[in-house]
């Protein structure tokens, strides 16, 4: 006989019923007219107190049927109880499902905790969820702090430029103004070229000279 689930069968060899009075017979304690496991005695009483006696509509005869499967529900409770919300997967829901499938077969009432394991179930959604965008938030803000020190760089290095462009702008402007000096002085030195070689073209010792000859 194997156990694939907090001791819950799910191999078979020889009658199911000596399987399960062997299994129920091991340190058993009394739960109403049950016989259950004692660890698990204290949660099946407190399911009764709240929930009477989920097992009074199942469909099975023997009492030892009836308080494995019993067992079974207790167990998939101790398995909620025990675990974190955070560290419970959805495979490990899907298995306590199928748990609780089996228990309905027998027309045990678990819709009460299957009510909770499909909150649980949304919950994990939810969790899952949240951590895919806590992992994209934390991507993105490690691209913006790249960014922002890429545009800070960026900004000194425009700054740093745009000191050069004044620079160079007001040596263009120096520049500028000297080529308006050397204009203008060249300017007023061809206006005096002209007007000394016109007074010469002009002067009665030219006619003097033109003579001598």
């Amino acid at each position: 006989m194997t156990f694939s689930f907090f001791g819950i069968p799910n191999g078979s060899e020889g009658s199911d019923e000596e399987e399960i009075q062997s299994v129920v017979s091991d340190s058993c304690v009394s739960v109403g007219r049950y016989h259950v496991k004692e660890s698990l005695a204290s949660i099946l009483q407190s399911i009764f107190d709240k929930y009477g006696d989920i097992a009074a509509n199942c469909q099975l005869e023997s009492t030892s049927l009836r308080s494995y499967y019993l067992e079974c529900v207790c167990t998939v409770v101790k398995e909620l109880q025990s675990s974190s919300i955070i560290h419970l997967t959805k495979a490990k829901l899907k298995e306590l499902l199928a748990i609780l499938k089996d228990a309905e077969s027998s027309q045990i009432d678990v819709s009460w905790l299957r009510g909770r394991i499909n909150e649980i179930t949304e919950d994990i959604e939810l969790i899952g969820q949240h951590r895919s965008i806590e992992a994209a938030k934390a991507n993105c803000d490690r691209d913006l702090e790249s960014t922002r020190k890429e545009l800070e760089s960026q900004m000194e290095d425009l700054s740093l430029k745009e000191k050069e462009v004044d620079i160079a702008r007001k040596q263009v402007a120096e520049t500028r103004a000297r080529l308006s000096e050397f204009e203008l002085k060249s300017s007023q030195l061809n206006e005096t070229s002209l007007s000394i070689r016109s007074k010469i073209e002009n002067s009665p010792g030219q006619s003097l000279l033109d003579e001598l000859l």
